[in-house]
């Protein structure tokens, strides 16, 4: 008697079909060992990249079938999409919001007689792999199974790339002029919109599992490139693009994804890219060399190689070479709004260049591992966090600083960096550095006796420079050097002028 035809999780159907693949066996001696018939073993064959898209994305693979009604599924993804945007926020979700959700987005499609269910709760919850402890509003929460489900898969999904063909992709925000006086007040502060948004720039990171980097993708405010708008885009470090809410959006991210299927392409080398699974990052397109796998939702604090240090020490040193080019401004500023505004957007893209320079090989394969990507034939020392160098800048920063860098260094950690449907107000008073559109124009003194007049004088080449990014570059090692020089000769000094000066509540 033949064998009944067994029902099969997403699972069960890719362990068939590594067998098939690795041993080269026939229908029939597949259907024997798994106890199938030859029917469903030749189907299972015939359907193994669809099956295998299924067990790439962020479904449930231990689900066996799906018993989804007629404009359920379109339900069932909107819900889901709506409620992995609000836990990337933090916002607590619970059992009861899901099932109003549910029958909002059903009303919307004209889906008639839906009843958002205990029931359909539970299965929504078991489709979507959503676990009850992530539901319930815990800011600090990642499904252990997601996470599980998500290494287990690794050696599969990796099986035909080399760690050079390993990618990942991610942006953050980052105030790029916000001083230690708004650490309180900025710490944890949903930027959305409105003033604020004109100190952020979004940055997309990557880099692969080899230790490479890619160039930098930069999005700011319109507003903010005037000072290069007489400079070729194509002599900034940085990847340059814009809009009039600095943030990532799908079609700067699709240009971005095209341009690097298109250098893929011309290096005849096929690479595997993982990302969040954020709505900008779906593009509508098919990339022959590229292939996009995303991260289980709400985990790319634990899964995502970027998040395990890499994007913090760019920010430890972007905000080191930061202060240390306010440190000589100080004695001659009026005011922190001053202060701030000598940093304007060009003086930014130096700093970021340089921190995303200073970024190590042995860093990002690290975090690699540290994410759970299998371990390879690499030679990867270990990682002492007191022999970093980011340490080391921390260190020497800390006898001229009195205030908590940890707090400054993360300071913009949960800026959004793509369109969001939650409005969050801003305070008037964190909105005093952004009343002009128009950067700050530095004035400049004449002898050069001092460090002090040095730093005026190079602001004036760097001005003079502004429409070539070779001469303002070699005018920023210049000055990064002598800024360098005066924070020793500051830390061998009894007494110090102080940063907290304009750094003081009122």
């Amino acid at each position: 008697m033949p064998p009944t035809k067994n029902v099969l999780s997403i699972k069960d159907k890719m362990e068939i079909i590594n067998v098939f693949e690795k041993e080269k066996i026939s229908v029939r001696e597949i259907a024997k060992r798994f106890y199938i018939s030859k029917s469903q073993a030749a189907e299972i064959k015939k359907n193994s990249e669809t099956i295998r898209s299924k067990w790439e994305s962020g479904a449930n693979v231990h689900q066996k079938r799906s018993f989804i009604k007629e404009g359920g599924s379109d339900i069932d993804k909107i819900c889901f999409d709506w409620f992995t945007k609000a836990r990337r926020q933090n916002i607590p979700i619970s059992g009861p919001i899901v099932q109003a959700k549910a029958k909002e987005v059903a009303q919307k499609l004209g889906v008639l007689n839906f009843a958002a269910s205990d029931g359909w709760l539970n299965r929504w919850r078991i489709r979507n792999n959503v676990a009850f402890r992530s539901i319930s509003g815990e800011t600090s929460d990642v499904s252990s199974m997601d996470v599980e489900q998500f290494k287990a898969k690794l050696p599969s999904l990796l099986r035909d790339y080399q760690p050079e063909d390993i990618y990942n992709a991610d942006e953050s925000g980052l105030f790029f002029r916000a001083l230690p006086d708004k650490t309180l007040r900025l710490k944890s502060e949903k930027c959305m919109s409105g003033q604020l948004s004109k100190e952020r720039l979004t940055i997309l990171f990557c880099i692969n599992m080899a230790g490479q980097k890619e160039q930098l993708l930069v999005v700011g405010k319109e507003t903010l490139s005037r000072p290069f708008k007489h400079l070729s885009l194509n002599e900034l470090p940085v990847d340059w693009q814009s809009n009039n809410k600095a943030w990532m959006t799908r079609e700067i991210m699709t240009t971005w994804l095209t341009q690097l299927n298109r250098k893929m392409k011309l290096q005849n080398r096929k690479i595997i890219l993982f990302l969040d699974n954020a709505a900008s990052h779906h593009s509508h397109m098919n990339f022959t060399n590229v292939k996009i796998v995303f991260l289980p939702p709400i985990s790319t604090a634990v899964c995502q190689p970027l998040d395990q240090g890499i994007i913090q020490n760019f920010k430890i040193e972007y905000r080191s070479l930061m202060l240390q080019h306010l440190l000589p401004k100080i004695d001659s500023a009026s005011s922190a709004s001053e202060l701030a505004n000598s940093i304007n957007v060009l003086e930014a893209l130096y700093f970021i260049q340089t921190s995303w320079n200073k970024i190590k090989a042995t860093t990002i394969k690290n975090c690699f591992l540290k994410a759970g990507f299998p371990q390879t034939n690499q030679n990867v020392p270990d990682f002492d966090d007191e022999d970093d160098k980011f340490q080391a800048s921390y260190r020497n920063l800390k006898n001229v600083i009195p205030f908590n860098f940890d707090d400054f260094v993360k300071i913009d950690k949960v800026v959004f960096t793509e369109e969001n449907s939650i409005e969050i107000q801003v305070e008037p008073d964190l909105a005093e550095m952004s009343d002009s559109d128009d950067e700050t124009i530095e004035e400049i003194a004449e002898p050069i006796v001092s460090y002090k007049d040095a730093f005026e004088h190079i602001a004036l080449l760097k001005q003079f420079a502004k429409d070539d990014f070779i001469a303002f570059n070699l005018l920023k090692n210049v000055e990064t050097h002598f800024e360098t020089q005066l924070l020793k000769l500051n830390q061998s000094r009894p007494k110090q002028s102080t940063i907290i000066k304009f750094f003081q509540p009122n």
